[in-house]
């Protein structure tokens, strides 16, 4: 007997009911599925993230977490979008997070972090809106998981933020310590040359006939250079008058050499203490550097307070039965296919 398409597709119409049967029971396996292996939920929050990148070239903390200057503003974004990424998912972020679900359900009592971490999931690409993701079976641990790893990831972040701008600020002050502590080291410096200077007069003038007009000039430039200020007032006042004899000279001289060595000992105890800021500043400001992550301090990260919850079934049960029955078609059409080749080999 030949076979005819027509014919055949005639009598699969006429039982149709064995269509629908198959659909019915791929239907009925969708739904088994769905009951059985209930789908994940989806929670997602969302947060605003902005960063000013017009401040890249001073960012010092920045740029010494990253190991290498920015080459332009996109670099510097981009660094610290990535810096942000990876501190939402460190230990103490997830710990903190934990602790606080602990408090909130006994759920959370046997849940480890390494779970919990395959529970949450970020996604960017860029400044601006992100996207936090709580992903669970139970909808309630999903929607707890979201809002406190929400809350943890802003409070560490502003915490962050602001340690890094205690450390710009600490930043400017070394800078300008070490500015002040320079002129102090010259000052230290010329103070002691001018010392040495004026003992050199005191060892000529002691077998020397009286000064002429270019030596007394040239003593009191000696001594002018590093006499400023009122303290020096006395000293300058009596400095000898001309043609004075050497005597006068040496007399002088022995009331500013101890003047000086205290001038000397003053600056010296000056630099000391700004040794000992500089060292109390630098510790300060590489505990702001550690404290800020790395992250900079002109990052802003917000919670968009009018956006709800969205809320995602990974694998509607709706969808599984569609999925089912259109199974259960293929199975009917393969057999439909196949049952005519089986009669014409029998």
């Amino acid at each position: 007997m030949e076979w005819s398409f027509r014919d055949e597709f005639l009598a699969a119409t006429h039982r149709w009911y064995l269509i629908m049967l198959c659909c019915l029971l791929g239907s009925l396996a969708g739904w088994s599925v769905a009951m059985l292996w209930p789908s994940p939920v989806r929670v997602t929050k969302e947060l605003f993230v902005g960063l000013n990148v017009y401040q890249s070239s001073n960012d010092r903390g920045a740029i010494q977490h990253a190991g290498l200057p920015f080459q332009n503003a996109n670099d510097y974004k981009n660094w610290q979008m990535a810096s942000l990424n990876t501190v939402i998912y460190m230990d103490s972020i997830l710990d903190e997070t934990l602790a606080r679900l602990r408090t909130m359900d006994a759920y959370w009592q046997g849940v480890s972090r390494e779970e919990l971490a395959e529970m949450l999931h970020v996604y960017w690409r860029n400044a601006g809106k992100w996207r936090l993701v709580a992903r669970h079976e139970n909808q309630t641990y999903a929607t707890q998981a979201v809002l406190a790893w929400q809350d943890v990831i802003v409070e560490r972040v502003h915490f962050a933020v602001a340690e890094a701008q205690n450390a710009l600020l600490f930043a400017s002050q070394l800078e300008a310590l070490a500015g002040a502590r320079a002129v102090a080291e010259q000052q230290h410096a010329l103070l002691q040359q001018a010392k040495m200077q004026l003992e050199g007069w005191r060892s000529r003038l002691t077998d020397q006939s009286p000064l002429g007009d270019d030596e007394r000039m040239r003593l009191w430039m000696e001594f002018a250079q590093v006499a400023e200020g009122d303290r020096w007032r006395l000293a300058k006042d009596a400095f000898p008058m001309d043609s004075s004899p050497n005597r006068l000279y040496l007399a002088w001289l022995e009331e500013v050499l101890p003047l000086l060595d205290q001038e000397i000992d003053l600056t010296q105890k000056q630099i000391e203490a700004q040794d000992q800021q500089y060292a109390e500043l630098s510790a300060q400001y590489s505990r702001a550097l550690d404290a800020s992550l790395g992250l900079s301090a002109e990052l802003l990260v917000q919670k968009i307070s009018d956006r709800k919850l969205q809320l995602t079934v990974e694998r509607p049960t709706g969808v599984l039965i569609l999925i089912g029955a259109a199974i259960g078609w293929i199975v009917w059409a393969m057999g439909w296919l196949i049952r005519p080749a089986l009669r014409m080999t029998s």
